[in-house]
């Protein structure tokens, strides 16, 4: 007799086949948690260096003499000057524009009522 041979090993269905485990909710609150906590911390840490770069700028301020507070206010007023001319263009500009529309549209009431009037 020929030398006996192991049996074969059994075919595995499809439902026996090991799956990696399902996002379970507790591991979407864990997620969740973990995100928002990394989200408040770095807004935390942002709020954090704004202040002390504000408080360092403004110990600088004072600690400044005289001299140095005058020329840096006005290196601001000039920077402030320099904004203000372009806004002030586009807002006389706005207001011509206005203007000429309130005159289009008064044209067209009184061309609208003397058709009314004389028919």
């Amino acid at each position: 007799m020929a030398p006996s041979q192991p049996p074969p090993p059994p075919r595995q269905v499809l439902s026996q086949i090991p799956r990696p485990p399902r996002f379970t909710f507790r591991a979407r609150v864990l997620t969740g948690a973990f995100a928002a906590v990394a989200v408040v911390g770095a807004i935390y840490g942002a709020g954090l260096k704004t202040q002390q770069e504000y408080n360092r700028e403004k110990q600088k301020i004072a600690e400044a003499s005289a001299e140095d507070r005058i020329r840096n206010l006005e290196e601001r007023r000039t920077a402030l000057l320099a904004q203000r001319r372009p806004i002030e263009r586009k807002l006389n500009d706005l207001r011509a524009r206005m203007r000429a529309q309130e005159l289009k549209d008064a044209a067209a009431a009184a061309a609208a009522a003397t058709n009314q009037s004389g028919k």
